[in-house]
């Protein structure tokens, strides 16, 4: 009982972290009015952290190598509750990018590492539904994170976000320190055996699979607001109720994605996900002519998409267990990258030629996605 406990706990970490990411996105026009910026600098915030969690992870993950995992996730946690005391402590916009740069370095470390124990603590069956479980406490800050912090924003001021999140970290940080299992010291690992990963083309490839996924996802979600006014001419209260109904769907996936993983194996499960996020993506444009299928699109969408998760980040686990930690870290920089590239590419499509093509410029990465995977699951790891 106590391991699942623990992983839940980490889930809430995992709900935490995100939460301390996009919980920018309700609150951005506070934030500008606050330093007299307009919006657009502003998120630059955003900008800032994407940065440092992609480049800063795998370099503090490699470098901390020597660190047992349980020690190394209570010092991220210290830097991520510091991290939060800053924002909420800015006086300065510069000082504010400075505490989101001290708020990235933590939550990657934090990412990382939780996955990591939480895989340990499981028995050998039920690995992808704790690493599931994690992922879901992620997932639920999109449903449950985003629209509460706005409301405590709108209540009691942007930063009182910030303040409440380094309160419940310190508290997740005693719970942690008290019942998370000492290991003793991990063998280190030194940092070529690490950067070895990246000569085994089955870890290259699947690093593949999470760019072409989070690329296809990303292109069409950043741009489903205006998909939608456009194709079911929804107004601003049922593409809330659809966003809403988008996080739901992400959590049950989630779960699905690590009881698939244990149940039917990994490529299995990455296979059938990829293929009806590619489905769903196709359908959308089409269906979403009315309000019941736009729905129905969205929630086969976010379901698969969110399947995908756990599933492929058990299976980099699974193929790179002299260097988990370091893949891991790898595949989040890879899924910012994927984020930055997606929107961009989704912003240019809309920009030449309509919001219609996205569904398919999505599944076209989908497709992608799913030719990476297939090539991955054929090659043997190197030792």
């Amino acid at each position: 009982m106590k391991p699942r406990f623990v992983i839940y706990l980490l889930a809430f970490g995992g709900f935490l972290v995100g939460t301390a990411e996009m919980v920018i996105t309700g609150i951005l026009d506070m934030i500008a009015s606050d330093f007299r910026l307009t919006v657009g600098l502003a998120g630059q915030s955003v900008t800032m952290y994407a940065l440092v969690f992609a480049i800063g992870t795998p370099i503090l993950i490699a470098a901390s190598s020597r660190l047992e995992r349980r020690t190394l996730l209570l010092a991220a946690y210290v830097v991520f509750i510091a991290g939060n005391i800053a924002a909420f402590a800015s006086a300065s916009f510069g000082f504010f990018l400075l505490s989101r740069a001290v708020l990235a370095a933590g939550a990657g470390v934090i990412v990382v590492v939780s996955l990591t124990i939480g895989a340990r603590l499981a028995p050998p069956d039920k690995r992808g539904a704790a690493i599931g479980t994690i992922i879901m406490g992620f997932s639920l800050s999109l449903v449950l994170g985003v629209p509460l912090g706005a409301l405590i924003g709108e209540a009691s001021g942007w930063r009182a976000n910030f303040s409440l999140l380094a309160a419940l970290a310190f508290l997740l940080w005693i719970a942690l320190w008290r019942l998370i299992p000492a290991s003793g010291a991990d063998e280190p690992v030194p940092l070529g055996r690490q950067l070895s990963a990246l000569r085994d083309a089955k870890t290259v490839s699947g690093l593949l699979v999470t760019l072409f996924w989070i690329m296809g996802y990303q292109l069409a979600f950043t741009y489903v607001s205006p998909l939608l006014r456009t194709t079911a001419g929804v107004d601003t209260a049922l593409v809330s109720t659809a966003l809403f109904v988008c996080g739901l769907f992400s959590v049950a996936g989630s779960r699905l994605g690590g009881y698939g993983a244990d149940r039917w194996g990994t490529a299995r499960t990455i296979a059938f996900s990829l293929l009806v996020h590619a489905a769903a993506l196709i359908a959308l444009p089409f269906v979403s002519a009315s309000v019941a299928g736009a729905f129905a699109a969205l929630a086969v969408w976010f379901g698969a998409a969110w399947t995908t998760t756990p599933a492929q980040q058990y299976y980099l686990v699974s193929i790179s267990p002299g260097a988990a930690d370091f893949v891991l870290s790898l595949n989040n920089s890879v899924l910012q990258l994927g984020i930055a590239v997606g929107a961009a590419a989704g912003g240019l499509i809309t920009q030449l030629s309509s919001v219609r093509e996205l569904g398919w410029a999505g599944a076209a990465c989908e497709v992608l996605a799913l030719l990476a995977a297939a090539y991955s699951f054929s090659r043997r790891p190197i030792r």
